[in-house]
Order: structure tokens, then sequence, then C-alpha cells
């Protein structure tokens, strides 16, 4: 095989591994991520309170009013490996979650925990995830 048709045959290699990686979290070095967190409890109840963090740093707690919503957005480290978890409280009730894809959008009622993958959805968008845990005295 002549030297011309091994660089051609490399150019061509690399350019379908781009192509078919391209979309694909297990090759990208860096990955865009935004979460956000939206309050849709009911007025007149207590305090909604949020806790975010990820192996590296913590963005610390905060109160989240009624139909106000939190953000934050990271890019991962190589290979995908950073991931944020947080928590939500609400009166005697608690759950985690993790921010698991591109888009993470949380919104928080009476009944539970509801995810779309994209910003602002729609109410038939929202997938129902998970229920309030009471907590352990």
């Amino acid at each position: 095989m002549s030297y011309t048709t091994m660089i051609k045959n490399l150019f061509v290699a690399v350019v379908l591994l781009f192509y078919f990686t391209q979309n694909t979290h297990v090759f990208a070095f860096l990955v865009h991520y935004d979460a956000y967190i939206v309050n849709s409890l009911p007025s007149n109840n207590p305090k909604l309170t949020i806790h975010i963090f990820s192996g590296d740093d913590d963005l610390g707690f905060h109160d989240l009013p009624v139909n106000q919503q939190f953000h934050w957005d990271f890019t991962s480290a190589a290979f995908d490996t950073t991931k944020f978890y947080g928590s939500f409280q609400w009166a005697n009730d608690h759950c985690g979650f993790q921010a698991q894809n591109n888009v993470c959008w949380w919104v928080v009622k009476e009944d539970g925990f509801y995810l779309a993958n994209k910003t602002n959805p729609s109410p038939k968008e929202l997938v129902y995830m998970n229920w309030w845990l009471p907590h352990e005295i």
C-alpha cells in the first residue's frame, strides 16, 4: 500500500469517526448542561429549600420562592464524569435527584417532581418522576 493511499484511508477513518461520534457523550470531551428547578408548589406553604452539589462544587442551599426558578449550567469534565446532584426539602418532606441530561427542567409540585429534557416545556411534556419522602425522626 502506498503512502498516499494510507494517508487517504487515515483521513477517511478520522472523518467517519468524527461523523459517528459527534452527538454521543462517550467520545465528546466537553458537554454543556443546563439545569433548572421551578417551584410550582401552592402559595402560602412552607418554603422550598434546594441544595445543589457535585464532587467538585457545592452551589449551596437556596430557598426558592413559589413560581420562581433556579438555574445553573456547567460543562462536564473529560469523558462526561461531572455529575450534579441535589435535594429538595419542603415542610417535612424531601427528595434527591441527579442532573443527567443536557437539559434538565425539574418542576416541583405538591404531589412530587416532574422532569422534561428541554427548557420551558408544556405541561404535557413533563414526566412524573418521584414523590415526596417523609423525613425520618
